[in-house]
């Protein structure tokens, strides 16, 4: 400012003083006075000499029209000058803004969501109205976890006894979060200010958690002395997540507050450790994982803060391709984010173990999603046979089959999740494991022989019958959910080629009348969706591979 009013200063001054300066000389060019003028006196010439000169003769100024060019040029340089001190603070002041600001003042993503013409409906399960934690099926791990071990809370008013595995699994399916020795011990219930307080106080504690171990959230309940809880964003196998503004850093944050729970307490320590590892190998942030922003206890919860993000994919099909599912870009660019986020868990040797469109989470401007809720991840090298981890329509068919398993496994879940995403339909609706199989086979032909028999639990599912390709045994009492005196009923089916080939199905979710390139485009996404899906792990295309697959080149 003071520059400013130095500058105006400086050029009010020079104005001035070519005023001056041209007055004088049209005085000593005057013809007129010229001719009237007597000859000055010697005295008048010394008088004159002796005269102090004008205060800016010393800078020998030329006024004329070179004056006028350089008034300007110096007005048009600090005119520059002051455009590039205002630019500079206005970007200050956008930096310094919260996330939650910028985003709502972003541009919405250059690619459109929705398809563009209406393509043939496809029979089956459509993937925007699947909710995973209300199927009535569900057998994944946390649910079963949720299902046995509800009563294990320190603290819990619930009356129900455990609910024993089916299907003859005892306890042994959840070793994979035993790690007694290392793991810290479950907080109390009761913590913090209220661990010294009355009996008052401690009949409290049983009314911050329902029957089931779930914290009650209230909002405008202030966590951990710093957020603020402002809304309820929804409630899982494992957890309750909130939306709440950080206190001392003035940004919204969402916080996944654990169930009351031995088991799931565990599971989050084992989570917090994964994310802090990948918090390590990617600093920047830059390989699209949920940024994780730190942990505390709550009332003997414990919660994890992380970075807030808006919609699911899931909802995303729900909003922008409910029954056609999203454009090829968008495909191409989620899918693309995606991989990075499973070459960074690739190359720190982590399992995700539940990728589904759930799990990923998008931005408030749709152009850039992340992977999240690593409650199930492992090490590579902690992974335990158990034919019941990922959610089951996503679930790769060598857990199924009691395979040993690595990252492949969340390869297997990414391509049923790209094709949701651009099919809007769920790929295969199974309604366990016995039917996923089945399913997977109609897409992708017959498992080898070689194959099966590398797995622990085949023959629960497949009949040897001396030929090349053995028998998959379907009991439709199991399937269908019929009465048990139809259970002993056994059907034996051969697959030897596929009957819903990928292909078939990507090209059929693409609109007609499409372009030439976009059904290339779509070609590739097939071709890509085949590696994915290749029913031996081994021939499974990575993260890294997938990456310079042709579907991405223009991504």
């Amino acid at each position: 400012m003071h520059s400013s009013r130095h500058a105006r200063a400086e050029d009010g001054e020079l104005v001035e003083h070519r005023s001056d300066a041209r007055r004088r000389r049209g005085r000593s060019r005057s013809p007129a006075r010229q001719t009237k003028e007597k000859a000055p006196s010697p005295t008048v010439n010394r008088q004159r000499a002796s005269d102090k000169p004008p205060k800016y003769e010393e800078y020998n100024l030329s006024i004329d029209r070179d004056d006028d060019v350089e008034v300007r040029r110096l007005r048009e340089e600090r005119r520059r000058l002051r455009e590039q001190i205002i630019q500079k603070h206005e970007s200050q002041n956008k930096s310094a803004q919260s996330p939650k600001d910028r985003t709502n003042s972003e541009q919405l993503p250059a690619f459109d969501l929705e398809k563009k013409g209406d393509i043939e409906d496809e029979k089956g399960v459509l993937a925007a109205d699947y909710n995973p934690n209300a199927d009535p099926d569900a057998d994944d791990v946390r649910h079963r976890i949720a299902a046995a071990k509800t009563t294990d809370a320190p603290v819990s008013t619930a009356t129900e006894q455990p609910v024993a595995a089916a299907d003859g699994d005892g306890d042994d399916e959840f070793d994979m979060f035993a790690d007694d020795d290392t793991l810290p011990a479950v907080p109390q219930a009761v913590s913090g200010k209220l661990a010294s307080g009355t009996s008052a106080s401690l009949a409290m504690a049983d009314s911050w958690d329902d029957p089931e171990g779930y914290y009650r959230t209230v909002i405008g309940e202030l966590l951990d002395d710093r957020y603020l809880v402002q809304s309820i964003l929804g409630q899982g196998v494992f957890s309750s997540v909130v939306k709440a503004l950080d206190k001392h850093e003035n940004t919204q944050v969402a916080v996944k507050i654990i169930r009351q729970n031995e088991a799931m307490y565990r599971a989050g320590v084992k989570e917090q450790r994964i994310l802090e590892r990948l918090q390590s190998a990617d600093p920047e942030g830059k390989m699209h994982v949920v940024g994780f922003l730190r942990s505390f206890v709550h009332r003997g919860h414990m919660c994890l803060c992380f970075e807030l993000m808006s919609l699911d994919l899931r909802q995303i099909v729900r909003k922008y391709g409910r029954n056609s599912g999203l454009s090829l870009q968008a495909v191409q660019v989620y899918g693309a984010h995606l991989l990075l986020a499973l070459d960074l868990l690739r190359r720190c040797q982590v399992v995700h173990g539940d990728i589904k469109p759930d799990n990923c989470f998008v931005s408030d401007e749709r152009n850039n999603v992340k992977l999240g809720d690593l409650g199930s991840a492992c090490d590579v090298a902690e992974c335990e046979v158990t034919a019941y981890l990922v959610s089951r329509y996503y679930r790769a068919p060598e857990i199924i089959l009691g395979m040993a398993y690595d990252q492949a496994i969340d390869m297997w879940s990414l391509g049923v999740t790209l094709f949701e995403l651009y099919t809007g339909h769920i790929m295969f609706p199974g309604r366990n494991n016995n039917h996923m199989l089945r399913l997977m086979m109609e897409a992708r032909g017959p498992f080898s022989n070689r194959m099966l028999r590398k797995g622990q639990l085949w023959q629960q599912h497949f009949e040897d019958n001396g030929g090349g390709v053995m028998d998959l045994v379907v009991r439709p009492g199991a399937n269908a959910g019929a009465a048990a005196a139809g259970a002993d009923m056994v059907q034996r089916v051969k697959v030897a080629r596929p009957t819903r080939d990928i292909k078939s199905r990507v090209l059929q979710a693409t609109p007609p009348g499409s372009s030439t390139k976009d059904v290339e485009l779509a070609t590739r996404l097939a071709s890509l969706l085949e590696r994915c899906l290749e029913l031996n792990p081994e021939k499974r295309i990575t993260p890294a591979e997938a990456l310079r697959h042709p579907f991405f080149a223009q991504a």
